[in-house]
Parts: structure tokens; C-alpha cells; sequence
């Protein structure tokens, strides 16, 4: 009984001891991922850019779809990708935020945040003269 009693109480201690540690990883990976998905939006709407000529309203642009999968965490707290106007980000329950730089101007009708597996259209502008990627989301939930 007594080895059962000690085998429970250091199987605890070495539970409680590795927690943070597994907690921590599962931080860092869910973070280097979601910036693997936001360098690949980046990468694609600089390559829609440079690979095409914009139009104007009202005319069919150039356009990519891209799917987006936002890390769901084993251990720690989840977080959420947010799209802005010139802004990639990666926003977790806990931990410091991380962007993403854009090589092109990046415009969206409103903050776009995901949760969860979604795609994005990136599509290929002339507003005010300048070349500009819009982004907006295909799935309704977002």
C-alpha cells in the first residue's frame, strides 16, 4: 500500500514538474505555425503581384484562394489569426502576438479573425493608382 501511496505522490511531482514545460512548447509550436500560414499569405500576395497586372473596380482581377490552418493547441491556450489592413498576426490567449511583415499593401473590408481551418481570396486591385492585394474570407462563418 505504501509503495502504491509514493508511486502516486511522485508520479504527481513529476506530472506537476513537466506541465509548464510541455505548456511552453505547445506555445512556441502553435506560434511557428500560424507564422508558417501568415508567411504563406504573405509569399502569395506578393506573388500575385508580381506575377499579374491589377484592374480596376469593377473588373475581374487576378485572384488566389488560400487556405489557411489556425494551430490548435494540445496543452496551452489556443489563439487566433487576424487579418488588418497591412497587418498579418498571429494573437494567443497567451503569450506576446507575432506579425508577419507584407511585401505588398494588404487591404480588407473588416478585421478578419479565424479560429480555426478557413480560405482566404487574395485578389489583385488598382485603387487610387496603386496595385493592392484585398483580402476577404470564402467561408461564412468568418
Amino acid at each position: 500500500m505504501i509503495r502504491v501511496v509514493v508511486a502516486v505522490v511522485l508520479s504527481s511531482a513529476l506530472l506537476g514538474a513537466a506541465l509548464p514545460s510541455a505548456e511552453r512548447a505547445d506555445r512556441e509550436r502553435n506560434a511557428a505555425l500560424a507564422t508558417a500560414e501568415l508567411e504563406a499569405i504573405a509569399d502569395r500576395a506578393a506573388r500575385l503581384a508580381a506575377e499579374n497586372d491589377p484592374v480596376a473596380p469593377g473588373r475581374t482581377p487576378a485572384a488566389i484562394t488560400v487556405s489557411i490552418d489556425v494551430p490548435q493547441p494540445t496543452f496551452a491556450d489556443g489563439g487566433r489569426v487576424r487579418i488588418r489592413r497591412d497587418e498579418l498576426r498571429w494573437e494567443p490567449i497567451d503569450g506576446p502576438n507575432r506579425s508577419v511583415g507584407l511585401p505588398v499593401e494588404l487591404r480588407v473590408e473588416s478585421s478578419i479573425v479565424l479560429t480555426d481551418r478557413a480560405r482566404i481570396r487574395l485578389s489583385l486591385r488598382r485603387i487610387d493608382g496603386d496595385a493592392v492585394v484585398v483580402a476577404r474570407p470564402l467561408d461564412p462563418s468568418v
